[in-house]
């Protein structure tokens, strides 16, 4: 399923982590505490960390891990940070959103139309479910 949209994000592809970072997939979930008690998430294409703030994500350490960053143009081709009533910080052809969930766009097509279809549930509809 695609990942949650919380207050600040940092979507990480899952290729980026395995190949760069320092330790693989493994150690980035052991340093990142995947599925422990906080809010960080994974799906089979993208690590999302979630903060308060976009401003304290740590990049420095990401870039120490091994994950490609341009300091001067402000990018990276192998995470992106949003927040989640703003876009994203930059633009990676990779990811896509509907403001409440965001996907890698090769994603699961059927995943993917479940976060949309979720997405577009109005207050009304949501409480006739119930």
């Amino acid at each position: 399923m695609p990942v949650y949209i919380h207050l600040a994000n940092l979507f990480i592809k899952k290729s980026a982590v395995e190949n760069k970072y320092e330790g693989g997939i493994g150690k980035f979930r052991e340093d990142f505490f995947i599925s422990g008690d906080n809010y960080n998430q994974e799906d089979n294409e993208l690590f999302s960390i979630a903060k308060m703030n976009t401003d304290e994500f740590d990049l420095d350490y990401l870039l120490s891990k091994g994950l490609d960053y341009e300091v001067n143009l402000h990018t990276s081709i192998d995470f992106t940070i949003k927040s989640r009533y703003g876009d994203y910080e930059w633009r990676c052809d990779w990811i896509n959103n509907n403001n409440l969930f965001a996907w890698h766009i090769n994603a699961n097509a059927n995943l993917i139309a479940k976060s949309i279809a979720l997405g577009n549930l109005t207050m009304d509809k949501i409480e006739e479910m119930f």
